[in-house]
C-alpha cells in the first residue's frame, strides 16, 4: 500500500513548481493512484504580484483531497466535501480537509510549521493511501523536512545566467546529499531539541538552551571544549555568520568531530549554497565530519526556460525564454538526479522517477566534500 508524502519546492517564483505540481497529479490520476494536495503558506494567486503575468492556478478533480485555509475554498471553482477540520490555524482560517466533488480550480494555502505539515501529513494518511504532495518554495522550506523527498523547480527566473545556474543547483544537490552521521537513528531516539555537545556514547557535555547558534559568541562557547569524536548537534537553524565562525575555530584547532544538523533542510535555509558548500568542504579537510540526522533526499529537478523580462519603455513584463534544450543538458551535467522538463516531455518520467525512488529514500547516494 501506498503511503508518500512529496514535497515540492521551487527556487525562485515563476521557475515551474505549480506547473510540475499539476502535471504530477495529472500523471497520478491517469495511473489510478489517489492524491492529496496542500501548500506550505499561500500559493494561489491569479497573477503575480510583482510581474503581472498570469500565473496557473491547480486544477483538482472528484476523488482528490486538499488541505487548505477555509477563507481559500469561496476562491476555488471546484466543489467540496469537507471531511475534517483541524486546529491549525493560518492567516487565511482554520486549515479544512476535503474531498473534491466537482473539477476545477482550487486556491492551496496550508500549514506553515514543521509540526503541523506532520499533523496534516497523518490525518491524511487515515483517509487513505495515496501520494500527499506539499507545495512549497526554497524560501518556505524548513516544513519540507517533514517530507520523505522532494522535488525542485528551477529556471530562467531564478537566473538567465544558466552556466551559473547549473552550479548553483549542483550545488544544492550536494547538500541534499550530505550522509546522514554514524549512529544517526541513536542520535534521533535522543530527541534533542536544545543544540547539543555529545561525546561518542552520546552522553550531553554541553547543552545551550536554544536549537540555533546564531553568533560566533554562540560557536565559541559550545565548542570551548570538545573532545575528539564527539557530536555537535544542530536541531535548528544556524546564521551563515555562525557556520563562518566554525571555519574559523576548526583552522585554528583541528579535531576530530561529527557537525550534525538535523537534516539537509536546515542547511539550505542558512544562506546561498556556495558559501554553505565552501565552508563545509573547508572544515572537512581540518577533520571534521559533516552530516545528517535524518535525510531529506532530492528526487529530481525541473527546469523551466521561461522567465519575465523588464521593458523598460513601458515599465511592464512580459514572456521570454532561454533556449529549453540548452537549459536541459547544462543542468544534467551538473546533478545525478534525474532532470525533466515536463511541459516538453510530459510527467511520466518524472513520475516514474519518485516512485522508483522510494526505495532508496533509507539509503540514498550521499557526497563527499
Amino acid at each position: 500500500m501506498l503511503h508518500l508524502n512529496l514535497g515540492i519546492a521551487g527556487t525562485a517564483k515563476n521557475t515551474g513548481k505549480t506547473t510540475t505540481t499539476a502535471a504530477i497529479c495529472q500523471e497520478l490520476r491517469m495511473r489510478g493512484i489517489p492524491l492529496s494536495i496542500t501548500s506550505i503558506g499561500y500559493d494561489g494567486e491569479n497573477i503575480d504580484n510583482i510581474t503581472g503575468l498570469p500565473k496557473p492556478k491547480l486544477w483538482v478533480e472528484p476523488g482528490d483531497i486538499i488541505a487548505t485555509a477555509e477563507k481559500c475554498f469561496k476562491n476555488c471553482t471546484a466543489g467540496f466535501r469537507v471531511l475534517e477540520e483541524t486546529n491549525i490555524d493560518t492567516p487565511l482560517g482554520r486549515v479544512r480537509i476535503a474531498e473534491v466533488k466537482r473539477a476545477g480550480l482550487a486556491v492551496t494555502a496550508g500549514p506553515n510549521k514543521s509540526a503541523d505539515v506532520k499533523s496534516v501529513a497523518a490525518m491524511l494518511r487515515q483517509i487513505g493511501p495515496g501520494v500527499v504532495i506539499f507545495d512549497g518554495a526554497l524560501n518556505r522550506i524548513a516544513p519540507l523536512a517533514e517530507t520523505e523527498g522532494f522535488i525542485l523547480a528551477t529556471g530562467a527566473a531564478k537566473t538567465k545566467n544558466i552556466i551559473q545556474l547549473g552550479r548553483e543547483t549542483e550545488l544544492i544537490e550536494q547538500i541534499c546529499s550530505l550522509p546522514a552521521v554514524p549512529q544517526a537513528y541513536d542520535l534521533l531516539e535522543k530527541q534533542f531539541r536544545d543544540v547539543v555537545l555529545l561525546d561518542p556514547g552520546f552522553t550531553v557535555i554541553k547543552r545551550r538552551p536554544s536549537s540555533s547558534l546564531l553568533t560566533e559568541a554562540d560557536v565559541t562557547e559550545i565548542l570551548s571544549d570538545s573532545p575528539e569524536g564527539s557530536y555537535l548537534f544542530i536541531p535548528g537553524v544556524m546564521s551563515e555568520k555562525a557556520l563562518i565562525s566554525l571555519r574559523s575555530i576548526f583552522q585554528k584547532n583541528p579535531r576530530r568531530l561529527f557537525l550534525t544538523f538535523d537534516n539537509p533542510i536546515k542547511l539550505l535555509m542558512i544562506g546561498e549554497p556556495v558559501a554553505i558548500c565552501d565552508v563545509i568542504r573547508d572544515i572537512h579537510q581540518f577533520g571534521v565530519f559533516v552530516g545528517v540526522a535524518r535525510r531529506v533526499p532530492l528526487l529530481a529537478i525541473t527546469v523551466n526556460p521561461f522567465y519575465p523580462e523588464y521593458r523598460v519603455k513601458t515599465q511592464t513584463y512580459r514572456s521570454a525564454f532561454v533556449d529549453p534544450v540548452r537549459l536541459e543538458v547544462l543542468i544534467k551535467r551538473h546533478v545525478r538526479v534525474p532532470v525533466h522538463n515536463i511541459v516538453r516531455h510530459g510527467a511520466q518520467g518524472l513520475v516514474d522517477t519518485i516512485l522508483l525512488s522510494r526505495r532508496l529514500w533509507q539509503s540514498p547516494q550521499t557526497v563527499t566534500f
